[in-house]
């Protein structure tokens, strides 16, 4: 061999033994270095399973403590020390089932992996039958209340009834818990999960009755509040058990929650919550429930229609055939009554003739409709005394609708006025056209609809501008005093007698009244019928204008005389000739 090649195999011997010997020292630090953190790493995981094994220790020593104390008790105490139990066991299996779900997590290389999951598993084991136990115990106190307590007495024993559910629910969700984690913790049986799977199934038919008994209690008292509406405690029962319905149907949900987790049917329970709170929540709003639901009432409605049908279209028949004749009838009797007033001898205003025919014609078609509502089976006691009661709460609200019926009243039996005629009233001048007990409607001369209340009327002063048959047109003509006084007299007494609807009894009155500012004036107050006054002041007013010019006779404007005296006029012009001076110089 060459001494160049003994040489370069010298150099990769020495380089291959030094790498050999610097990858385990490598490894060997890199294990040194991670050691430390997967220590700490099990040194927690150890800390926080021996801090839940003492947690469940302790809680175990607190319900042998309360067991203790328990044994012999009675009456209340033995009661409140119940629930301390209950409440402490439920919390013992919530702690075993945090600490079965730190064992559930441990890696697969953890040290006393094995023997943390076997002890894990026997305390499931064991709190599953403290559970199933406690659940036994909690059920023999749900017992449906005797419905004779009072309402107090109810609501004490709700009270503990809800509080039992509210346990029974915790204990269910635990046990349910529990034997998932056993499943994954350790092979477990089928029965377990057949046994909870009953248990569960067990307390929904229990709660379902329940539920459907309070249902049919809550549908009695509603029933007996109908025809005692006034019995205090009646009511009490009733706010108390409607109440609690609900919040039976409430602890009712999660237990169905647990049955759909075992892929049990609750479409039929979450149907009767539904009837029961006629609520649709997020529990009961399932497409199968409501499916199911309007299957049934579409049903319901079926059968109904096919075993009430008939009936009830009989009777709607008698209902309307019984209006029909109420309403003809009111109209006969509304003609008959028309005709005698017609024919009487009794003066009564258009007003109360109207009111007494529309309220004939309304008795009898109010009196049609109780009798065909009482055909219809309904009954007229609860009815009237509805109608009673209505009437005394609106009649208190409306006061002031009760004060214009009693003017209405008034109006009508005192006739100040009548339809047709022109009143001024309420700050109104018009032609009354309606009247009811409550308002009168009256059109002014430019058309205008006023309605006006009763008692604002009849608060007032009532001016009746038509109530006499004749009536006297007031007029009053100026002439200048230059003028003949005689001439005009006679003017004016030879128009009234001209006018055709002037009438001569009474005799109409032509009088000089007073020596005016700028005119000599004269009254002119002829008589007429009621419906000539506009026509007559019109037509006269005219005739006078146009008969004063023909003869001569002036109808003055207002004038006034003015007078300058001799020493106001010379110190006016001064005043006048030192302004242009002024302006001159300027």
């Amino acid at each position: 061999m060459r001494p160049s090649s003994l040489r370069t195999s010298l150099i990769l011997g020495s380089l291959v033994l030094l790498l050999g010997l610097s990858i385990p020292a490598t490894l060997a630090a890199q294990d040194a270095a991670t050691e430390p953190a997967q220590a700490n790493v099990d040194t927690k995981q150890a800390e926080a399973l021996q801090e839940s094994h003492a947690q469940i220790a302790e809680q175990r020593e607190l319900i042998r403590s309360l067991q203790d104390r328990t044994d012999g008790q009675q009456g209340i105490y033995k009661k409140v020390l119940d629930k301390r139990l209950d409440r402490a066991t439920l919390e013992l299996l919530e702690r075993g089932v945090a600490y079965a779900k730190q064992v559930a997590a441990l890696e697969e290389d953890a040290p006393d992996r094995a023997k943390e999951r076997a002890q894990a598993a026997d305390i499931l084991a064991r709190q599953y039958r403290i559970g199933l136990d406690a659940i036994a115990d909690l059920r023999t106190r749900i017992t449906p209340p005797d419905q004779a307590l009072s309402g107090a007495e109810l609501a004490a024993v709700y009270i503990d009834i809800l509080d039992a559910q509210e346990l029974v629910n915790g204990f269910l969700k635990n046990l349910v818990d529990n034997l998932e984690l056993a499943k994954e913790l350790t092979e477990q049986p089928e029965q377990n999960a057949h046994t909870l799977k009953t248990v569960v199934e067990d307390i929904a038919v229990a709660r379902s009755i329940l539920l459907e008994l309070e249902t049919e209690q809550l549908k009695v008292l509603r029933e007996r509040a109908k025809t005692a509406p006034d019995d205090q405690e009646l009511k009490g029962k009733l706010a108390v058990v409607n109440k609690n319905l609900k919040q039976l149907a409430g602890n009712f949900s999660p237990v169905l929650d647990l049955m759909d987790r075992f892929e049990m049917e609750t479409a039929l329970y979450r149907e009767q919550i539904l009837n029961a709170t006629g609520t649709l929540s997020a529990d009961t709003a399932e497409i199968d429930v409501v499916k199911d639901l309007l299957v049934r009432w579409g049903e319901a409605f079926w059968n109904f229609l096919i075993e009430d049908g008939p009936d009830l279209l009989f009777k709607a028949f008698v209902l309307l055939l019984i209006l029909f004749a109420a309403h003809k009838l009111g109209n006969l009797l509304k003609r008959i009554v028309e005709k005698g007033l017609e024919s009487s001898r009794l003066q009564v205003s258009e007003l109360l003739r109207r009111m007494i025919l529309s309220l004939v014609r309304n008795i009898v078609l109010i009196l049609g409709l109780l009798i065909a509502i009482s055909q219809m089976g309904i009954s007229l006691g609860p009815l009237l005394a509805g109608f009673g009661i209505i009437g005394f709460v609106v009649g208190f609200a409306l006061q002031d609708s009760l004060a214009n019926f009693a003017s209405g009243f008034m109006i009508l039996v005192y006739r100040p006025y009548d339809v047709g005629d022109i009143i001024e009233s309420g700050g109104m001048l018009g032609r009354v056209n309606n009247m009811s007990f409550v308002n009168t409607t009256i059109i002014t001369f430019d058309n205008q609809n006023i309605i006006i209340p009763n008692s604002k009327i009849w608060n007032d002063v009532i001016k009746n501008v038509t109530s006499q048959t004749h009536r006297r047109v007031d007029m009053v003509f100026g002439i200048a005093y230059s003028d003949d006084v005689e001439k005009a007299e006679q003017v004016l007494m030879q128009i009234l007698k001209d006018h055709e609807k002037v009438l001569e009894e009474p005799e109409p009155v032509v009088r000089l009244h007073e020596l005016g500012d700028s005119s000599v004036n004269f009254i002119v107050r002829p008589w007429v019928l009621k419906e000539d006054y506009w026509e007559v002041y019109w037509d006269v007013t005219r005739t006078v204008k146009l008969r004063f010019d023909e003869v001569g006779l002036s109808i003055p404007f207002p004038q006034r005389d003015v007078h300058l005296y001799p020493q106001v006029a010379e110190n006016r012009q001064q005043e006048d000739r030192a302004a242009a001076d002024q302006e001159t110089r300027g």
